[in-house]
């Protein structure tokens, strides 16, 4: 099974190369970081607000990540059963594939909507996890999110 970021990495080169051409040449590197970081400089977003064959661009990038995203969520939605009836997930590999799954969006995803990818991926995980699992998920949630902290020194 591929991964959402294995899936991500494969298709970036393609569909950006094919957006380049819109988007001039001096401006492809911070269009490249815009589109996968959401992040970008006074300049580049000056650049932005006055080209058109930009904005598509931009445009068509978001586009396509958020069809990404639909694309994960129905597999989630599949996985977990039929449609608007979420099954409990019954193993622990379960729990740890969707939880890693909701990781590996999260990660891919720009900066400014990381927040909301992360919130509808925990939904729709704590609607199929039962209430004692779910509990004993936070607390190892929480419990690598100290360990990380110590191991990066923040």
């Amino acid at each position: 099974m591929t991964t959402v970021a294995t899936h991500i990495e494969q298709q970036t080169d393609t569909y950006l190369s094919d957006l380049f051409e819109t988007v001039a040449e001096e401006w492809r590197p911070e269009f490249q970081r815009f589109v996968e970081t959401g992040e970008a400089d006074e300049g580049f977003l000056n650049y932005l607000n006055q080209d058109e064959g930009a904005q598509h661009a931009v445009e068509s990038a978001f586009n396509r990540q958020v069809a990404s995203f639909e694309g994960l969520a129905a597999d989630l939605k599949k996985a977990s059963g039929t449609e608007g009836e979420v099954q409990p997930i019954r193993t622990p590999s379960s729990i740890s594939s969707r939880l890693a799954a909701v990781v590996e969006v999260a990660l891919a995803t720009p900066s400014a909507r990381r927040e909301q990818i992360v919130e509808s991926g925990a939904t729709e995980l704590a609607a199929s996890i039962p209430a004692k699992e779910r509990d004993v998920l936070k607390e190892v949630v929480r419990s690598l999110d100290s360990t990380l902290a110590k191991v990066v020194g923040v």
